[in-house]
């Protein structure tokens, strides 16, 4: 039941991003392709601090705030992406709690034992901890990060969730916060090797065609470029047919799908009959015997951290089950 509970709210989470985020599109003409691209990111294959005027170094956040890196013995994670990576990298005595929706995820009983963050995100919740670092990725929450500063409160933003490159940059600056930069470097090269190695059987042979979609009641919403939906496609041995007209996170209609008519859609489990048995979008290949809808378990498909790996390697098992590109 936790776990339901868990997809349920990050599926409706998604649901309104994806409306802020193709409303907002649409006035860009996003739709179309011609959105202002996401912002390059300086350095994403390399995390490296700089030196401040008296010796010290730091790392500059995604606000623009700078941390001084020094020893960090009591570590809060504010994000569901860092509860996994601080459990990896640090030494369990300096994390004093996970995420408010840590006991939710799909391997919650590994954050046993440590207090959550409150949900409502109360400031007196977090100070009775006496955290000498906040991890946090901003999605709205600038006001709630904001009274933390304001109480003393050190808080390092890991900036949005873009996909693989932004994760594997979080993981190493997460690696450089809490003092083992040697580890988290490692921990992201072996994130993204595994990745590589998913469809490396492939070759450079021909790639089945796929998009993500996203059944929100009435609502189409797609994940392509410059998403983790996006990698999670192209990691698991996919060629994204939407990545060549849309970006982010597409609402689509009807005539928009067809149009697309991709080979595989990938959504979120249950979803196939809210699909195919739509009216007109019963014509997509897809719905089709020469096509197929894969189901993934919506929680993971949603993980634009860790569970990219689990979620690529579970496509590429069901779009692949012969082993070879159709």
């Amino acid at each position: 039941m936790a776990a339901q509970r868990a997809t349920e709210w990050i599926n409706a989470a998604c649901a309104l991003l994806a409306v802020a985020v193709s409303t907002s599109a649409a006035l860009l003409g996003a739709s179309q392709g011609s959105a202002r691209e996401r912002p390059s990111l300086p350095g994403a294959a390399s995390v490296e601090p700089a030196r401040a005027s008296d010796g010290g170094t730091f790392l500059v956040d995604a606000t623009g705030a700078r941390v001084a890196l020094e020893p960090r013995h009591r570590v809060a994670s504010g994000s569901l992406l860092a509860d996994p990576v601080l459990l990896a990298l640090a030494a369990p005595t300096d994390i004093v709690a996970f995420s408010a929706r840590a006991p939710l995820a799909r391997d919650g009983h590994r954050y046993a034992g440590k207090p959550s963050l409150d949900p409502t995100r109360r400031v007196e919740q977090l100070l009775e901890l006496r955290p000498d670092l906040v991890l946090v990725n901003s999605l709205g929450e600038s006001a709630w990060i904001e009274q933390l500063r304001a109480a003393g409160v050190v808080v390092f933003d890991l900036g949005p969730m873009w996909g693989v490159d932004t994760f594997v940059r979080n993981v190493m600056q997460i690696g450089w916060l809490i003092g083992q930069p040697q580890a988290g470097r490692e921990l992201a090269a072996q994130f993204r090797l595994r990745l590589e190695a998913i469809a490396g059987h492939l070759g450079g042979g021909p790639r089945r065609g796929a998009l993500y979609l996203g059944v929100h009641g009435g609502d189409l919403f797609g994940g392509t470029r410059g998403s983790s939906y996006h990698d999670v496609l192209t990691y698991a041995g996919l060629r994204d047919v939407a990545a060549e007209r849309y970006q982010g996170w597409p609402k689509y209609d009807p005539e928009a799908l067809l149009t697309l008519d991709p080979e595989l859609v990938v959504t979120q489990t249950g979803m196939r009959a809210a699909l195919c048995e739509r009216g007109e979008l019963g014509r997509l290949r897809a719905c089709g015997p020469e096509g197929g809808v894969l189901e993934v378990d919506g929680q993971l498909l949603n993980d634009a951290g860790m569970g990219m790996l689990d979620a690529a390697e579970r496509i590429h098992r069901l779009a692949y089950r012969d082993g070879a590109a159709r």
